[in-house]
């Protein structure tokens, strides 16, 4: 038994992290716009209605099938930390609010990308709906007013965002409307001229001009140098399927590790949500995290190729790593070298998909608007290390390493699963146990995506959701595993949404009751 019915369409579904999103995307699909066009609807619409996620102020990453060239490309729009940033500024520690925080915003060009290379409406049909709701305001919603309370007090230390977000001397309530006019006059002029507005122009110009007066460093140069970068999607075979992954910057390479060493393990032969099964699937987490901190960082800044992380030798030398027991500290393999977000999944009735994740990293970001642009910072900078032995060690021009990935699962040349979820360091935790469901246990989406959570972060210590039996909870604490319980639904393992292509050619979404998500089709 599941908490909401799958959904199950045969011309299109969109699942969001938003019901307004989705039905924005899915009229999208409607009008005659193909995947595409209805992620990038969908998620400048969550842009709007779900700051306390996401913003044209963060990052963008993307997986995009093309059912006519039955390829899969990917967006990495993520910006680098200004070229002027000295870390020395930081010895202390990272504040919690301020312009300081932001690295530049990806988002804008990753969405205007996507939308003129792939997309049949056109941009400024795919940004109408999300111009409108920053117009004419929308309903908040629960999620979004509790969010705002929690963090009142870093949002009330920026000006702009207590005029914007509290027009009436408070933070609103669920169900009162909020408008965002400079917002919208900035998507306004986006739609209008394209991402180059921003980037290398008249709104870039006051965008520089807002975030110097509120202590930001990023400058002209730093805009007029970013690009949309499209890396090469990086993916192993498992189970007889091709998952493919989100590439640096992205931590994608974690779950494609993750899969690659379970790939050696019969964990069908495991009961599902048993105490064996969860404890070879953290173990096997532990060892992949272990490879990221000790390798992973900006290819354009240090030596790290994911694809050695999921060669043959090397994965069988991680499988043989895994322990019987819970590990305290788990070391990372030899290659011998010298979290606020929203994911969307899309599909079409033409093959195409989309798999979406965008975020402004903490709830809020850096907690600043930009004066007169209505652009939310993001706080990405805090995802460098301070170590600068760190191959994710902060230096001018450099991108940070992000916890965002989306996943496309191909059968043969075609897609069989789209799905992902935000949660930061959860991400690849909770990608991991969906695709174990879904794939290795042949699991309705609906219902893969509703299956109790564990979430480990360090140590022995496990978290798990209160749904877990306690003769599950006992057998994992005699394996050394040290049981937190969650609640029964906890956002903190994401807020997943997933689509599966049914080999009747049938589409069926799902999406999380542990946020706001949702799926529907048509």
């Amino acid at each position: 038994m599941t908490t909401r019915p799958t959904v199950r369409a045969a011309n299109g579904i969109v699942a969001s992290g938003h019901h307004l999103a989705t039905s924005a995307g899915l009229a999208a699909l409607r009008e005659g716009g193909n995947a595409v066009d209805a992620a990038v609807t969908a998620a400048a619409v969550c842009g709007v209605v779900m700051p306390h996620r996401t913003s044209f102020g963060g990052d963008v990453f993307a997986l995009v099938y093309d059912a006519r060239s039955r390829e899969v490309s990917a967006y990495n729009g993520s910006g680098a930390a200004p070229r002027s940033i000295d870390r020395e500024l930081f010895r202390a520690g990272f504040p919690t609010q301020g312009g300081a925080l932001a690295t530049v915003p990806g988002a804008i060009a990753a969405l205007v990308d996507l939308a003129n290379e792939h997309g049949r409406l056109g941009l400024d049909r795919d940004l109408a709906p999300a111009i409108a709701y920053a117009e004419g305001g929308f309903p908040v919603s629960d999620v979004l007013a509790e969010g705002m309370a929690e963090e009142g007090e870093r949002l009330a230390l920026d000006p702009e965002a207590t005029r914007i977000f509290g027009p009436r001397g408070r933070w609103p309530q669920a169900g009162e409307m909020l408008q965002q006019p400079d917002l919208a006059a900035s998507l306004r002029a986006i739609a209008r001229d394209g991402a180059d507005v921003f980037y290398r122009g008249d709104l870039g110009a006051r965008f520089v001009e807002g975030i110097a007066a509120i202590g930001g460093a990023i400058d002209r140069g730093d805009l007029s140098a970013h690009r949309t970068d499209h890396p090469e999607a990086i993916a192993i075979e498992y189970r007889g399927l091709r998952v493919i992954g989100q590439p640096p910057v992205s931590q994608g390479h974690i779950l494609l590790e993750e899969l690659a060493i379970a790939e050696g393990l019969d964990l069908r032969a495991m009961e599902w949500g048993s105490a064996d099964l969860v404890h070879q699937m953290v173990e096997t987490k532990k060892l992949a995290f272990a490879d990221r901190d000790a390798f992973a960082g900006d290819p354009r800044h240090v030596e790290f190729d994911p694809r050695r992380l999921l060669a043959g030798e090397f994965v069988a030398s991680r499988r043989r790593a895994l322990a019987g027991k819970a590990t305290e500290r788990t070391e990372a393999g030899s290659l011998m070298t010298p979290a606020d977000t929203t994911y969307l999944a899309v599909v079409d009735r033409d093959g195409n998909a989309v798999s979406l994740i965008e975020s402004v990293f903490s709830a809020f970001g850096a907690a600043v608007i930009v004066p007169g642009t209505g652009l939310l910072l993001n706080n990405r900078l805090t995802g460098f290390a301070l170590d600068a032995r760190s191959p994710n060690a902060l230096v001018g021009g450099k991108r940070p390493v992000h916890t965002l990935n989306t996943v496309i699962v191909l059968d043969g040349s075609a897609p069989r699963f789209v799905f992902g979820t935000p949660g930061r360091h959860a991400q690849v935790q909770t990608n991991f146990q969906l695709a174990v469901a879904l794939i290795d246990f042949g699991m309705d989406v609906q219902r893969a995506i509703e299956e109790p959570r564990w979430f480990h972060e360090s140590g022995r210590t496990l978290k798990v959701e209160r749904r877990y039996p306690e003769a599950v909870r006992r057998a994992l604490a005699t394996k050394g595993h040290e049981i937190a319980v969650l609640d029964d639904w906890a956002a903190v393992t994401g807020g997943a949404q997933a689509i599966a292509i049914e080999p009747n050619g049938a589409f069926a979404g799902g999406a999380d009751p542990r946020r706001e998500g949702q799926a529907a089709g048509y």
